[in-house]
This record gives C-alpha cells, structure tokens and sequence, in this order.
C-alpha cells in the first residue's frame, strides 16, 4: 500500500492525470475508442524501450543506439521471413543482432571506457548502415503469420497485447530493481561508482549487464513495431526513439547523473509521451514542431532536476504553501521565464499566425492521414469521407480526397483509385481543384494504371503527364513502361524470344491452373533455360494485380530477393547453367478472374515474353 501510495502522489501522476484532461478537452476524438488504442499501442512501443534506458540512466549511462536495434532487428526479421526461415530462426537471430549491439555498447564503456555518450552513438551510426546494407537500402515488405502479428494486433480482455508486453516488462523490471541485488548494485554504481567499487560491486559487469538488458528490449519492440508495419524499414523505424525514451525517462523522475529513478516514473513518463504525441498529430502540428515540443520537456524537466537537488527535493502537500523565502527565491526565475515566454507567444503570433488559427478538419484529417502512413488503409478511408462529408468547403476536404484515391491503391481496391484518380484529374483540368496538384495526381494515376495493366488508359494519361512534366522521374519510368507496353504487343505478335534475354522462358513452360476454389493452395510453375551467352543474372516479373488474388506461401528455389517496382513483382535470381524449375506455392484469397503477365528483368531493362495465363478463382 505504500508503494502505491507513494506512486500516486507522485507529481509525474498528477500531471499525467492533468495531460489526459487536457488532452480530452483538446480533442474531441481524444476519448474516441480507437484513438485510446492507438495512444497505448504506441505508448508501449516507447515504453518498452524506456525501461531499459531507465535502467541504463539509472546506473550513471546512456543509450543513444536503441532506435537503430530497432530498425536494425526489424530488418532482419522481415527478410528471414521473406526468405521462408525457420520460425524459431524467425524469432531468435532477431534477438541476438540486438544481443550483438548490446554486447558491443557494454564492450566499449564497460571494458574499453569510452564515454556512454560516445560509445553509442557510434553503435547508432553502426547498427543504422548495417540495416541500410543488409537490405541494399530498401524497405522489407513481409506477409508475417497470424500468430506472429498477435504482438501488435491482439488483444487479452480487451487490452492490446503490446501494452500487456509493455506492463509485465514494467513489473519484472521493477521486481528486478526493487527486490534483486542486481537492482540495487545498479543504483548504487549511478549514486557513486567509486563507493560501489569499493564497496564490492562489480561495476564493469553490472554496467555491461544493463546495456544487455536495454538492447534486448529494444530488439523486442523492433518486433512488435514490425509487426504492426508488416515490414522493415532501415531507414525509418525507430528514427528519435532514442530521444523519446529519454525523454520519457527524465519527465519519470531519473536523474540524467544517474543513482536516482523508479520504473515507474518511466511508464507514466512513457505514457505522457505518447498522449502528447497524439494530441499534437490529433492538432494536426507538424512533426518538426513535435520535436521541439519534446525537446522543451526535457529541458523542463532538467531543469526541475536541478532545482531538486538544490533543496526542493521530497515535496508533502504541506510544501506547497509558498513561505516569503520560498517565493522570493523564486520570483526572480519565474517572471523571467514568464516574460519569455510571453515574449516567444508574441514573436510566434506576428511570425507564425497560422499556427493559431485552427481548422476544425485538421484533427480528423490527421487521424486517418497517420492510419494512411501506417498502411491501415482499410480504416484511413472512412475517415477522409468523413472530413469531406463534414467539412466540404476546408483545405483538407480536397486532401481527405487525394488520402482516399492514395489510400484505395494502397489497400488494393484499385476501382476506387482509379475512380478517385479520374475525379481529381477531372476537376483539376476544368480549375474546379488549383494547378499545382496536377503533377501529383497524374503521376499517382500514371502508377495505378502500371498496376493495373490498363495499357491503352495508361497511354493516355501518360501522354499528359509526358506533355506537361517532360522532365521528371514519374516521366521517364512512365516511358519505360510505355516502351514495355509496345513490346509486349510486338512480342504477343511475333512471339519471339527477346536476343538479349538471359533466359529462355516460353508459354508451354508456365504451367497454372485455370480454376481454383478461395482458399485452395496450389503451384505456379516455371521453366527457365539459360540463352548461351547472353546469361546471366535475372528477375521473374509479374503484374502486382495478379497478387491481388494471391499469397505467395513459398518460392523454391528462393530468390535472392523479392521486390516491387514498376507494377511488377520481380523474383531475382543468379545465373543459371542449366534448366531451373521455379515452383511457387500460392493460396487464392479472393474471388475473380486474374491475369498473370510473365517478363522477365535484367538490369532493370524488362524483357516482354507476351507469356499471358488465367486463372479463375470461385467461390
């Protein structure tokens, strides 16, 4: 009763208490369901991670690396699945590249003595190329099993399984720093090392422990994160997580010299996090502004640091009855700071007056936007049809638009794309949508109809495109693809085989069933010949719209890699001395009649076959 006692008059409670009224009053999706959800799921991603940092703060350290083992992990979880690993592979070697950067950080300050800061920064840099590498600098696209997206996805009695992850990490952590003699040689390293040592302790072991322990957890929320994403992103998972963990172990009480913290402090540090993050994307403020904001709480609460241990430290109710010593101590620094902030108020309204005139569309705008980036397509659209229906004559009604065409390709509902695409494309040529959209929305539409095969409809959005922005990216690959298209037709004609084609690959040599029941599972099968002397390295393409039915289950032999560009899904392989027989194992997931195109790629020049099946999937 105690402990709880104490946690509850915490002053990080009371202003967690005071942040969630704030919040709703803010927002009036705040108390939404869903919302709530989502403010936990991401709150624990964080707070699993400030756990461990807690600890290493605890103990006089730092950790600047963990977002990197975050982004790092998650990389390779993904690849060893798309490369059909083992489960408990799939699990493990994650774990122990976590290991790996935990057990270089304790190295280099346990052993080495380099300072905490230096060391992993330097781990951060590493682990973040290593990611970047180990992938060739491009995001991870898996299609994990049910049983693995539990750990973001699912819910035990309603609460969501990464904040059940997230508690009992809490629990065992606090019965490890309470109860255990690790816990309390680890505040006693941060409170005075010398004194530790001398007293027995261990330092440089129980120092390389805790950077262990914060590695490894990060590693976990790597997990969880991919999981929620269904793929790795080197470059972007995990970007500021170092920042925020500190931040939410500093706002939770832990002396950044370290000797002094609770685990508890950095759950309800973490939880303030995530509410203040959610609240701002609910406003609709930027992520730059977001920055800022957190770095403004952890400069506050270094500076509550500070004032506590010049003597303001151990607060009853009683203290908070100024006596005239206390408020002539303080007078000086709190009309200074007032006037700042009066004064920066001031700059920022003659400077930044938009920042202060609120559009009641933001906030849901936002919300489904966030959902959009985080490939929840499914859930973004309603939302956007939302914005239009209730505020038609905002900025963000012609956005929320734009965020349902983006939002329909993404979620494969290419009908509604396209239909969405033509709409704006539409009311942009008769002025009714201003000018400078143009370029986005032909360049969107260029890519659906790449995915959608419509090669006459392509023709002729593309000589738009070509007409107005002869000079960009979306220009040439579209050309590219036109070029195919011409090909293909040439091709389908003469049917011929490519003189430059590494492979041979012919219309008897692809076998697929005609027919297949939803849910059935059955094999793709594809010869290949090498062509003599044009061998070489290859790519088996085929269209993103045949995968619209389809789940790859498994590719024998495995391919080198599994991408997608051009509307295409390239399966790259080495090259071949003699016939190879690729087998993939497919399941039908949707009803309807699909075309599988067969090309293949080399160099990223993509030889047309005019090889063309179909296959009818029945209910």
């Amino acid at each position: 009763m105690d402990a709880v006692k104490t946690f509850v008059t915490r002053g990080n409670f009371v202003i967690l208490i005071a942040l969630i009224i704030a919040a709703g009053l803010a927002s009036e999706h705040f108390w939404t369901i869903e919302n709530i959800m989502n403010v936990i799921r991401a709150a624990s991603l964080i707070g699993i991670i400030a756990i461990g940092m807690n600890v290493v703060m605890i103990g006089g350290g730092i950790d600047l690396s963990v977002g990197s083992v975050v982004a790092l992990t998650g990389a390779v979880a993904a690849t060893l699945w798309v490369a059909d690993a083992p489960f408990f592979l799939f699990l493990f070697v994650p774990f122990l590249v976590a290991f790996a950067v935990g057990f270089a950080n304790g190295a280099l300050v346990s052993w080495i003595g380099l300072q905490p800061f230096v060391a992993t920064l330097v781990l951060m840099t590493v682990a973040r190329g290593a990611g970047l590498v180990y992938t060739g600098g491009q995001p991870v696209y898996a299609d994990y099993p049910d049983i693995f997206m539990v750990l973001s996805r699912g819910v035990v009695f309603g609460i969501p399984v990464p904040s059940v992850i997230f508690l009992a990490v809490t629990i065992f952590t606090w019965y490890i720093m309470r109860w255990r003699v690790f816990g309390r040689e680890i505040y006693a390293i941060g409170a005075n090392e010398t004194a530790a040592r001398l007293s027995g302790v261990n330092v440089s072991r129980v120092k390389f422990k805790t950077y262990l322990y914060c590695a490894l957890l990060a590693g976990l929320s790597g997990l969880v994160l991919t999981s929620r994403m269904e793929s790795g992103e080197p470059g972007q998972a995990g970007i500021f997580w170092e920042l925020d963990a500190i931040a939410a172990v500093v706002i939770g009480g832990t002396s950044i010299r370290g000797g002094s913290g609770s685990v508890w402090g950095a759950f309800v540090g973490a939880l303030m996090i995530g509410i203040v993050a959610n609240l701002f994307n609910l406003l609709g403020v930027g992520p730059a502004w977001q920055q800022v904001a957190k770095g403004a709480i952890i400069i506050l609460a270094v500076m509550l640091q500070a004032l506590s241990d010049r003597g303001t430290s151990s607060l009853k109710w009683r203290d908070f009855v100024p006596t005239l010593d206390g408020i002539t101590y303080l007078a000086k620094p709190i009309t200074v700071g007032l006037g700042l902030l009066v004064l920066l108020n001031g700059l920022l309204y003659s400077t930044v007056s938009p920042l202060f005139q609120i559009d009641l569309a933001k906030a849901p705008y936002t919300r489904a936007n966030n959902l959009e980036l985080t490939r929840v397509y499914h859930r973004a659209i309603p939302l956007y049809e939302e914005v239009i229906e209730r505020f038609p004559d905002s900025e963000y009604a012609l956005l929320a638009r734009i965020g349902i065409a983006n939002s329909a390709r993404g979620g494969g509902n290419l009908e509604l794309a396209e239909t969405s695409y033509a709409g704006l494309l539409q009311d942009v040529t008769s002025g009714v949508i201003q000018k400078d959209l143009r370029f986005d929305i032909l360049r969107n539409y260029v890519a659906l109809l790449q995915e959608t095969g419509d090669g006459e409809k392509f023709e002729e959005i593309f000589a738009l495109l070509e007409a107005d922005y002869p000079n960009t990216d979306a220009t040439r690959e579209g050309k590219v693809y036109l070029e195919q298209i011409q090909a293909a037709a040439e091709a389908a004609e003469s049917g011929g085989i490519p003189e430059n084609a590494p492979v041979i690959v012919t219309a008897e040599k692809v076998i697929l069933p005609q027919k297949v029941k939803l849910g059935e599972r059955f094999d793709l099968v594809i010869s290949l010949a090498p062509n003599g002397e044009q061998a070489s390295d290859f790519s088996i393409m085929t269209a993103l719209k045949f995968w619209k039915g389809f789940k790859l289950l498994k590719a024998t032999p495995n391919p080198r890699s599994n991408t997608e560009f051009w509307g295409r899904r390239a399966w790259t392989y080495g090259k071949i001395e003699e016939e190879v027989t690729v087998t993939a194992t497919l399941e039908a997931i949707k009803a309807g009649s699909f075309e599988l195109d067969v090309d293949i790629e080399r160099s990223f020049d993509v030889l047309e076959f005019g090889i063309v099946k179909n296959i009818q999937v029945e209910e």
